[in-house]
């Protein structure tokens, strides 16, 4: 989806409270969205002056004002969360000025994304009347409570008052365009919104190809995880944690290379140069290769570029060869690697047991 000569594509994000609409938040501006927060504009339409002021001083009274004269927003939300009646007055009196408000800054907007965060964003009317797409967060119940425990220092009382003001989840998801479960680590959830903003068809900034350390555990096993719940592409077939990751990072063959491509701080793939038999030294100058690219992010370069600089950390390292065993059933693979310059040179039959079946393995070799 492309935006048109006037307007910027326009998501908007919802979702109960707790389920990590920030995070995706800050994924989204990171890749070059504009974020506005309809929480904010609640707080500056609800400020003294604002346009929401007065109307909620008239309906619910001078007790809800502090004596600098600001609306206690602790105490007026303690009242409505506890009133459905009173809840739905005060959102008839906020929606329609946050509305207007977060209208007017999409179209200032010169992102050529803009995101609204709003957790009422459907019972407002913001999804009907603004966005191309909405996208709803999800997490467990228990993640929920545990991180607006941690993060706010709510009580579980009051974390159960908010989650029963709102749209169910079930109701948010089936009028979703897109759900990001943000019950995985923090890399699985900005892998879901790279994935989603490149069905988009929206531009990525461009990606930083480095050594990896041990600080990108996370991404790499987020990354391989991806891979392997996908089926079809590895022989790889369990998923790993981010603990294991370190200890596999960390336990790496001085030669062996692993080299991340990064986009905004995340992890979007990896290539990994390795030894291809510590069992005799006759082939100490024999490497082997994986290369693994997030889904939504194949076919722009990205694996090639990684490649290039495996060759180049292989060759110092003293490998004069490069073998590999690619899923006779994985064409994309295949295609990539010839590409690179990697030759046929046999076949593995009934080689693995993966994904409920046997697959054979094609072996491929590139002298460097």
């Amino acid at each position: 989806m492309q935006s048109s000569l006037h307007r910027p594509v326009v998501i908007g994000l919802t979702g109960g409270i707790g389920s990590g609409k920030s995070a995706v938040l800050k994924v989204l501006v990171a890749l070059g969205a504009e974020g506005v927060d309809a929480d904010r504009v609640a707080h500056e339409v609800m400020a003294r002056g604002g346009p929401a002021y007065q109307p909620i001083l008239s309906a619910f009274g001078r007790a809800i004002v502090t004596a600098e004269g600001q609306i206690d927003r602790p105490a007026l939300a303690r009242r409505v969360f506890a009133d459905a009646v009173a809840l739905r007055r005060l959102e008839a009196i906020t929606h329609p000025a946050v509305a207007e408000v977060v209208r007017a800054r999409v179209t200032a907007s010169k992102a050529p994304v803009v995101v609204i965060e709003a957790i009422k964003l459907l019972e407002a009317g913001l999804s009907r009347a603004l966005c191309d797409q909405v996208w709803v967060t999800v997490a467990r119940p228990e993640q929920q409570m545990a991180r607006l425990i941690a993060g706010r220092g709510m009580s579980p009382a009051e974390v159960e008052r908010r989650v029963a003001a709102q749209m169910p989840p079930a109701e948010m998801t089936s009028r979703a365009d897109r759900v990001l479960d943000t019950s995985g680590t923090l890399a699985e959830t900005g892998l879901q919104v790279f994935k989603a903003w490149a069905d988009l068809k929206l531009p990525f900034p461009p990606a930083e190809i480095r050594p990896a350390t041990g600080e990108d555990a996370e991404g790499i096993a987020a990354v391989l995880n991806g891979i392997v719940r996908e089926g079809g592409l590895t022989v790889v077939d369990r998923t790993y944690s981010v603990d294991e990751e370190k200890i596999f990072l960390n336990g790496l063959d001085p030669r062996a290379s692993l080299t991340v491509a990064t986009v905004a701080g995340h992890v979007i793939a990896f290539v990994e140069v390795d030894l291809y038999a510590t069992y005799a030294g006759a082939m100490n100058h024999v490497g082997t290769m994986g290369t693994f690219v997030a889904a939504g992010l194949r076919g722009q370069g990205i694996g090639r570029l990684l490649a290039y600089a495996n060759f180049a950390s292989a060759r110092a390292a003293g490998f004069l060869k490069i073998v590999i065993n690619v899923r006779a059933d994985n064409s994309g693979a295949q295609h990539f690697y010839a590409a690179l310059g990697f030759q046929p040179c046999g076949r593995l039959v009934r080689q693995a047991f993966v994904d409920g079946h046997y697959v054979d393995e094609l072996l491929y070799e590139l002298f460097l």
